[in-house]
């Protein structure tokens, strides 16, 4: 009883607070399982995540050159654009893919012990994270093939893939909580992935007659995707887009901790 029972609002949003900074303290073990889920994924394989590094590297490739030959442009123009774009797709889509299955697929976890939940959607960013290692290699050959040295442009770059990551574990956490509940939802948010893949510019460069275009001036992923890559293609940082995902980080994670403080206590009875 004394688990659901709730004392009062503010006691609850104190408790909020410190299952997110307990979360944060103990990132260690959210690291420690993000690993052990990629050593049983990969268990008895030769590469392990190494495969996924040589798909993604033969899809860019495909892509970039005969891409760039039906929209005639240069291959050196449209391959790193493609590389940068499909490798930290990657990273986003599975990230916000995984993160609305956080809950569920802990249950075992959760309804033996008082982990705080946050602990489980930075296990998934980690695990993710660690792909992304896997795969940056690419990025890192093609740029260094096309002699592309950003510079600075690295720096902004990391920015970039920092304020994407807090817009990611806000919009996790609140599809984790929702997901616990209402199963259908991780297969909905796959569908929605694979729609928003193709309308998002991550292998094709918008034309001018585009510009203005909803996919492109009202879309978060398209903004996330080019706060990670113009720096690297150009050595600038698109500071509207930039404001805009960094105002979204903020109003989401308020938003989601409000919702996290409603619905803490009966994510462990939905697993």
């Amino acid at each position: 009883m004394r688990l659901v029972a709730r004392a009062s609002y503010f006691s609850d949003l104190r408790e909020t607070w410190r299952d997110l900074a307990t979360s944060v303290l103990r990132l260690p073990l959210a690291s420690t399982l993000a690993v052990q889920d990629i050593l049983v994924r990969y268990r008895g394989s030769v590469l392990g995540p190494w495969w996924i590094t040589i798909s993604m590297g033969v899809l860019i490739l495909g892509i970039g050159t005969n891409y760039a030959a039906l929209f005639h442009m240069e291959v050196k123009e449209l391959l790193p654009y493609v590389a940068i774009g499909l490798v930290f797709w990657g990273f986003i889509s599975s990230s916000i893919s995984e993160g609305g299955d956080a809950f569920v697929s802990a249950g075992a976890i959760l309804r033996q012990s008082a982990l705080p939940l946050p602990i489980f959607i930075f296990r998934c960013i980690i695990r993710n994270y660690i792909n992304l290692a896997h795969q940056i290699v690419i990025v890192i050959g093609v740029l260094a093939w096309f002699r592309i040295f950003p510079g600075i442009g690295v720096a902004w770059s990391l920015l970039g893939l920092l304020i994407a990551t807090l817009n990611i574990g806000w919009l996790n956490l609140a599809l984790a909580m929702v997901s616990a509940r209402f199963r259908d939802i991780p297969q909905i948010v796959t569908a929605v992935l694979q729609f928003v893949f193709f309308l998002t510019p991550i292998f094709w460069i918008p034309a001018a007659g585009l510009q203005n275009s909803p996919a492109v001036i009202m879309n978060p992923f398209y903004f996330s995707i080019q706060m990670i890559r113009e720096p690297l293609l150009h050595g600038t940082m698109p500071m509207e887009y930039l404001r805009i995902m960094g105002l979204a980080a903020l109003a989401g994670w308020v938003a989601t901790l409000l919702l996290y403080n409603q619905s803490r206590r009966r994510v462990v009875h939905y697993l």
